[in-house]
């Protein structure tokens, strides 16, 4: 199946782009929630992201394999693998070009901003400055 990148808006896609107070020369910040309906690949040479539906995915969406134990080290080994092969299968970055995805991104693992800084553990929701997420276009693999 051939896959295609496009922009959307981030309100399309429920990502939610911000700014952190005292930070606000890092970039954008991106965060989603537990229910959203993508997660993204986050570029290890220019920082972009590509969001991706997990359940449009074939990677993320396979089946685990009867071998695999349900917990424990087993499970964890296995959903490290897959996440592995995801980033691997990214297309080359919009934005630079180069296929180096490094960082899984979700409602729990946060993505660097776009200077490559991390968001580190300080931040608190005062510190969040949401920006309109129509006016910000995120690139999409469907």
């Amino acid at each position: 199946m051939l896959r295609r990148l496009s922009l959307v808006p981030a309100r399309m896609i429920s990502v939610e782009p911000a700014l952190i107070r005292g930070r606000e020369d890092q970039g954008l910040m991106y965060f989603t929630w537990a229910d959203s309906l993508v997660v993204g690949a986050q570029c290890a040479t220019c920082n972009t992201i590509v969001w991706v539906n997990p359940l449009k995915d074939a990677i993320l969406n396979e089946p685990k394999p009867a071998d695999v134990p349900e917990s424990g080290s087993g499970y964890q080994a296995y959903a490290e693998e897959r996440i592995r092969r995801f980033l691997a299968s990214m297309p080359s970055c919009p934005q630079c070009g180069q296929h180096r995805f490094d960082r899984f991104v979700n409602n729990v693992n946060y993505p660097r901003f776009p200077s490559g800084q991390e968001l580190g553990e300080n931040v608190t929701g005062a510190d969040v400055v949401k920006v309109d997420a129509e006016g910000v276009e995120v690139a999409l693999l469907d």
